[in-house]
């Protein structure tokens, strides 16, 4: 992923404009040797001294021309019909077909399209929903008897108050018996849980009361 940042300067930011020429060399600065300075010379061994072992980079800047764009969009509906055409009057429709399908433009794209979906087609009847690869395969009747269901028992919340099951468990080995949670909407209400026998009247075999907090 490359960043770029972008920024525009002003042409006056920029500093004069260095005007290079080719010239013979001459002599700036002339130090001769000061003796008196000898005793202050100081030998050191070894010398520690720093030096710039990084690139040498330089800065360069440029103000280019402004690029101006534009964030525009149309509204692609059916046929994409130009401005001056409305798709609702068949005159028009009509008239603007006869005139597109003499384009010879459109009917080189019409044969190139034609060629892709032909394949398309193509591939799609290649095929067969309906063979059969294996015919020594016995085939498999299926029940064509209707699903049906009864009703074996019906069990009925023995509290005067009216009630909801939240949530049904069966008993694990064998599921000889069901247990079924109750949930009073009003609060503080009784929160029972009854045991009932599967294939007998619905009288609860027990009844399991949760310990009030509180």
């Amino acid at each position: 992923m490359e960043i770029v940042l972008g920024y525009s300067r002003l042409r006056s930011e920029f500093g004069r404009q260095p005007l290079l020429s080719d010239r013979p060399a001459s002599l700036i600065l002339d130090l001769p040797p000061d003796p008196s300075l000898a005793p202050c010379f100081l030998l050191k061994n070894p010398r520690d001294q720093g030096l710039q072992a990084a690139r040498d980079m330089s800065e360069h800047q440029v103000n280019t021309e402004r690029f101006e764009s534009d964030s525009c969009g149309i509204n692609h509906v059916e046929g994409g019909w130009p401005k001056d055409v409305n798709p609702q009057e068949m005159e028009q429709t009509i008239r603007f077909r006869k005139k597109v399908e003499k384009d010879e433009s459109y009917v080189n794209s019409l044969l190139q399209l034609g060629g892709v979906m032909e394949h398309c087609i193509r591939q799609n009847n290649a095929v067969d929903l309906y063979q059969e690869y294996f015919e020594d395969e016995d085939e498999v009747e299926q029940n064509q008897d209707p699903h049906s269901a009864k009703t074996i028992n019906v069990f009925r919340d023995p509290n005067e108050v009216k009630r909801s099951v939240s949530s049904l468990s069966w008993q694990p080995d064998g599921g000889q018996k069901l247990a079924a949670a109750y949930c009073c909407l009003t609060y503080q209400r009784t929160r029972d849980l009854d045991l009932e026998p599967q294939r007998t009247r619905s009288v609860p075999e027990g009844i399991v009361s949760p310990r009030l907090s509180g």
